[in-house]
C-alpha cells in the first residue's frame, strides 16, 4: 500500500458549517454559536435545513464587545423545556472579541442546573486541515467532559445494591450480572443512528458485554459515565480528539478495527469484550454472516472500485469491499490519521493506493485512465463524473444508510448491488 499526499486544497474556513447536523445529531441539546453577522450569515448560507430552534446565533459587535457572562445571560434565556444540554459553540473571532467560552459554560451551567460544555471550533488540529468533521470531533470531546466521572467499582456496588434492594426487578439483576463480569462500555461515534447503536449493542449484549450508553446520547438514555476503568468503543475514523479526551478521564479506548464489514465488526467485538473482561471468538458468527451475504458479494466480486474520498469512513469501507471480493483501485481521504486508523491501513494490505486531501485534477485523470465500474464520488465529483460516462454513488449514501454492524454491511452491498442493477437495467433499453 502507498499512501500519497497529494495535498489538494483544503477547506480554509472554520468548521461551523457543520453546526447543522450538531443539532439533529443531538436531541435534547440547545447550540448557542457565537460569532459575526458575516459568520452567521454564513452558517445559515451553508446549512439550508436551518433555522433550526435548537441553533441559536449570539452575534457579536466588534463594535461593541460582549460583557462578561452576556453569553451565559443567553444560554439561560435560550433554553427551554426540554433542553438537556447546552453547546457553546466559538471560534476565532469571539475569543478575539474577549469572550472565554469556559467561563461562560461554567457560569451557564450554575444558572440552568444543567450540563454546559464550550467548543472551540477553531483550536489548533492534531492532524493538518480544516474538515467539517473537526466540529463533530470537538462537541464529541466535549460530551465527554460532560459525562459523569464514576469509577467502575461505584458502577458494580450500585448493580449489587440494585440487586439486593429490588428496585429494578430482573433487570437489576440482568445489570448486575453484566457489570460483575467486567467493564462498561460505552459507544462512542458521530455518525450513529439508533439502528446500529442497537444492533451493536445486541451483538456485544450476547458476548457478555453490558453497553452503559452512547456518546453522544442515542435513543433519550442520557449520557453514560466515562472515567476509570470504562471501555470506550469508537465508531468513528474522524474522532481522534474525543478518543484522547476519554482517555484523559481514565477510560479504556479500544484501538481495533472499526465494525465496518463482517471481519471489522467481528474484530470490534471480540477486542472490545476481551477489554471488557469478556472472553469471546467471532469466527464462527462471522463465517455464518459471510455465508448469508453470498449472494450479495457475488455482486460485487471483480468490480472495480474507486473512492474519491469525503467522508473519512473510505479507508474501512474499501478494507471491507476488498474482503467481499471487489477490486479497489485508489483510495481518497480527505485526511489521514495514521496513529488512529494503523489497524485499518494494515489490513488493506500493500495492494491499494490511498491518497490523503486529493487533487481532484488528478483523480478525474486516474479515473478516466482506470475506467473502474463504480466512483464512489464527492458531491464536487459527481456531476462532472457522470457527464463523463462513469457510474458513481455518493459516499454519503453508505453513512445514512448505517454502516455499523453485521447488518451495516449487508446494507452497503445492498447499496452497491442495486446501483450496478439499476445502471444494467439502463444500459439494456438503450441497447
Amino acid at each position: 500500500m502507498t499512501i500519497l499526499n497529494e495535498s489538494g486544497i483544503p477547506d480554509v474556513l472554520p468548521p461551523l458549517h457543520a453546526v447543522n447536523g450538531l443539532a439533529q445529531r443531538l436531541p435534547g441539546a440547545l447550540v448557542i454559536v457565537a460569532g459575526t453577522r458575516a459568520e452567521a450569515h454564513l452558517v445559515r448560507s451553508l446549512s439550508p435545513a436551518l433555522p433550526d430552534p435548537r441553533v441559536t446565533f449570539a452575534v457579536l459587535d466588534p463594535d461593541d464587545p460582549p460583557q462578561q457572562g452576556q453569553l451565559a445571560g443567553l444560554a439561560v434565556e435560550a433554553a427551554g423545556r426540554g433542553t438537556e444540554l447546552v453547546l457553546l459553540v466559538c471560534g476565532r473571532t469571539a475569543s478575539s472579541l474577549g469572550v472565554d467560552a469556559a467561563f461562560e459554560a461554567r457560569l451557564a451551567a450554575r444558572k440552568l442546573d444543567l450540563p454546559v460544555g464550550a467548543v472551540d471550533s477553531d483550536a489548533p488540529y492534531p492532524t493538518p486541515g480544516v474538515l467539517s468533521t473537526d466540529l463533530e470531533d470537538r462537541v464529541l470531546a466535549a460530551l465527554v467532559g460532560l459525562c459523569p466521572k464514576r469509577r467502575t467499582s461505584e458502577l458494580v456496588e450500585a448493580a449489587s445494591q440494585a440487586k439486593r434492594g429490588g428496585l429494578f426487578g430482573l433487570r437489576g439483576r440482568g445489570r448486575e450480572e453484566a457489570t460483575g463480569q467486567g467493564r462498561p462500555v460505552v459507544l462512542l461515534g458521530a455518525a450513529l443512528s439508533p439502528g446500529s447503536v442497537a444492533g451493536l449493542v445486541a451483538e456485544l449484549a450476547r458476548t457478555g458485554v453490558e453497553v452503559s450508553g452512547a456518546v453522544p446520547d442515542v435513543g433519550g438514555a442520557g449520557l453514560p459515565p466515562v472515567g476509570e476503568g470504562t471501555v470506550v468503543g469508537v465508531l468513528d475514523p474522524n474522532l481522534g480528539t474525543a478518543a484522547d479526551a476519554s482517555r484523559d478521564r481514565g477510560a479504556r479506548v479500544v484501538r481495533t478495527l472499526l465494525p465496518i464489514g463482517v471481519d471489522g465488526t467481528a474484530r470490534f467485538l471480540q477486542d472490545v469484550a476481551a477489554e471488557a473482561g469478556a472472553g469471546s471468538s467471532e469466527v464462527v458468527r462471522a463465517r455464518s454472516v459471510w455465508e448469508e451475504l453470498g449472494a450479495l458479494r457475488n455482486r460485487v466480486r471483480g468490480k472495480r472500485i474507486f473512492f474519491a474520498g469525503d467522508t473519512g469512513f473510505e479507508v474501512p469501507l474499501a478494507r471491507f469491499l476488498a474482503d467481499a471480493g471487489a477490486v479497489v483501485l485508489e483510495v481518497g481521504a480527505p485526511r489521514l490519521d495514521r496513529r488512529f486508523l494503523s489497524e485499518e491501513l494494515q489490513t488493506l494490505g500493500p495492494g491499494v493506493d490511498v491518497v490523503v486531501s486529493p487533487d481532484w485534477r488528478g483523480q478525474l485523470q486516474r479515473i478516466e485512465a482506470a475506467r473502474p465500474d463504480v466512483v464512489v464520488a464527492s458531491p464536487g465529483l459527481y456531476a462532472p463524473l457522470v457527464a463523463r460516462g462513469h457510474l458513481c454513488r455518493p459516499p454519503r449514501d453508505f453513512v445514512r444508510a448505517g454502516l455499523h454492524g453485521y447488518e451495516g454491511a449487508r446494507r452497503v452491498l445492498e447499496l452497491l448491488a442495486k446501483t450496478f442493477d439499476r445502471a444494467e437495467a439502463l444500459d439494456a433499453l438503450s441497447l
